[in-house]
């Protein structure tokens, strides 16, 4: 094995080669080259030109041919008399084809007489069924009775319920309504009434002024009749105090009508805050009177809720009491089914076994092909074993034996090259169609001990038809489990190996040995792929001898 500190390049051979048997007794050994840059090895060596080529691993064993398909007829009808024997060894068959029979009077009789007590079984579930199935049916009736009865008493709860939650629902949103309606009064009485006060607290100002504004004009008055009795006066005082005296005068007449105006609002603010009170005095009583309804109504709608629920109940303990006589019944039906349905099953099979029997009296080709045995004679007592044996000679496969070595090397579907020895040498294409994955079983030897194995069996089936193939003719089976094409090989005994992995020796003109380390890669029988950076073609690879070739201290 290449080790990872091997040197790179070219180096002297070192190498040892076996002297004999009382040499290695006291450990000697010769000399076979040395460590000189230069070795003038003092006999001729064999040497190879390296060259490509292509090469392949391959598994080769010997096997038979065999039928594609092979069936020993059996009976499982025993201690019975062979009735006849239609074949013999040799003879064509075809699917379905009479092989032999076997004698059937005593099954037909059981037949007869197990029909018979199945008909009298029969009429005997089929009355206790029938009685079953009619208590089930009044069972069922009633429990319906009961059901709709109960379920018509819950409907007439439900919609007195119903019509409670109704009225109460509408009392509810009357009353709210009502509450609003009080609050929206409340609040206009209130602003009414805040209104007319602010009206007379207007109509008592402008009372208070209109007094301050007559004394004004009072005033002026006098002033002016003061200055007009004063005949010294100018005209411009004269008209002064006429100005005043009509000043104070328009702001009088104003004074009233402002007194006017605000006397009649506050009368009409009167009237309103005395028709906002009534009406809210009026919508008080409304929502005293809806509010004392409210308990009247919750009180019905707890009692119609209460009748809803002893309904129910009354209606699912009926429904109960009555489903479990149902069920009571219904088990009974379903008893007297399973063991009808028991009794039919096991008449059933009793029949078809004895009618099953009587069919394998017959004993028919399973697929065309040729008898190669036939294991009884008619008017003998079969008591079981092989009563003929038929094979498919339409289509052939090889059986083969591989050893623990190779079978790992070996897949289902590998191509493979059939030679069989009676049809020349011309191989045949075929693939492999059966690998084992245990060996094959082991047998007794000639000294009635048993063996263990250790071979493995494997078939492979034929590409094409081929005319002439036999059953039992001896084959040989090749099947290439890797190949390589265009690469560098030896043969095995050129490559050997030291601390520095693996190489080959090449003479250069005969006079000097060089080791030339190389890659191994696949491995034939005789042949070893290899590869390196040295490896160049034409070389002259040294070949060891058979005997006493130079082995490795390291391998």
């Amino acid at each position: 094995m290449k080790k990872s500190n091997r040197k790179k390049g070219k180096k002297k051979v070192v190498a040892f080669t076996v002297c004999g048997i009382a040499a290695a007794a006291v450990g000697g050994m010769a000399l076979y080259g040395s460590a000189a840059a230069k070795n003038e090895p003092s006999v001729k060596q064999e040497t190879i030109t390296l060259e490509k080529m292509d090469i392949s691993q391959k598994v080769t064993v010997s096997g038979t041919v065999q039928s594609a398909e092979k069936l020993s007829l059996t009976s499982e009808i025993v201690n019975t008399k062979v009735k006849s024997v239609k074949v013999k060894v040799g003879d064509k068959v075809k699917k379905g084809d009479v092989i032999a029979e076997l004698d059937d009077t005593d099954l037909k009789a059981q037949l007869d007489t197990a029909k018979k007590a199945i008909d009298n079984s029969k009429q005997i579930s089929d009355i206790n069924l029938n009685a079953a199935q009619r208590g089930y049916e009044d069972a069922i009736e009633d429990f319906n009775a009961k059901s709709a009865s109960g379920a018509r008493s819950v409907n007439v709860a439900q919609d007195t319920y119903n019509k409670a939650v109704d009225d109460q629902n509408k009392t509810y949103n009357d009353y709210n309504e009502a509450v609003n309606d009080r609050v929206q009064k409340e609040n206009a009485a209130a602003e009414a009434a805040t209104a007319s006060e602010e009206a007379a607290e207007t109509v008592e100002d402008l009372t208070a002024n209109l007094k301050k504004l007559k004394a004004a004009y009072d005033a002026a008055s006098d002033a002016y009749d003061k200055v007009a009795a004063n005949r010294d006066a100018d005209a411009s005082a004269l008209n002064d105090a006429k100005y005043e005296r009509d000043t104070a005068k328009n702001c009088l007449e104003l004074g009233q009508q402002a007194l006017d105006e605000a006397t009649e609002k506050s009368k009409a603010a009167d009237k309103a805050a005395a028709q906002c009170a009534e009406a809210y005095s009026a919508a008080l009583m409304k929502e005293k009177e809806l509010k004392a309804g409210l308990t009247t109504v919750d009180r019905m709608v707890d009692d119609t809720w209460n009748a809803v629920q002893s309904a129910s109940d009354a209606k699912r303990d009926a429904e109960h009491q009555y489903g479990s006589m149902v069920s009571d019944r219904q088990d009974a039906v379903d008893t007297a089914k399973l063991s009808t349905d028991g009794e039919t099953d096991k008449n059933d099979k009793q029949i078809k076994d004895i009618e099953e029997s009587i069919e394998k009296c017959v004993i028919r080709a399973e697929f065309d092909g040729v008898v190669t045995a036939v294991g009884v004679k008619e008017g003998e007592t079969y008591a079981g074993g092989q009563i003929a044996e038929i094979q498919d000679d339409s289509s052939y496969k090889v059986e083969a034996k591989v050893d623990q070595y190779d079978i790992s090397k070996l897949n289902k579907d590998m191509p493979a090259e059939i030679s069989v020895q009676a049809l020349g040498s011309e191989s045949i294409d075929g693939k492999l169609s059966f690998v084992s994955p245990t060996p094959a079983p082991a047998v007794p030897t000639a000294d009635g001990t048993i063996s263990s194995s250790t071979d493995y069996v494997v078939e492979a089936s034929f590409g094409d038809k081929t005319d002439g193939l036999r059953i039992g003719m001896s084959a040989k089976l090749i099947v290439v489990t890797e190949e390589k094409q265009n690469v560098f090989a030896v043969p095995d005994n050129c490559i050997l190996s030291d601390d520095d992995g693996w190489y080959v020796q090449v003479s250069k003109d005969g006079a000097e040995i060089e080791n030339v380390y190389v890659e191994k890669g696949l491995k034939t029988d005789y042949y070893t792929e290899i590869s390196g950076k040295d490896i160049k073609e034409g070389m002259n690879v040294i070949q060891p001898e058979s005997e006493d070739k130079p082995i490795s201290l390291f391998y």
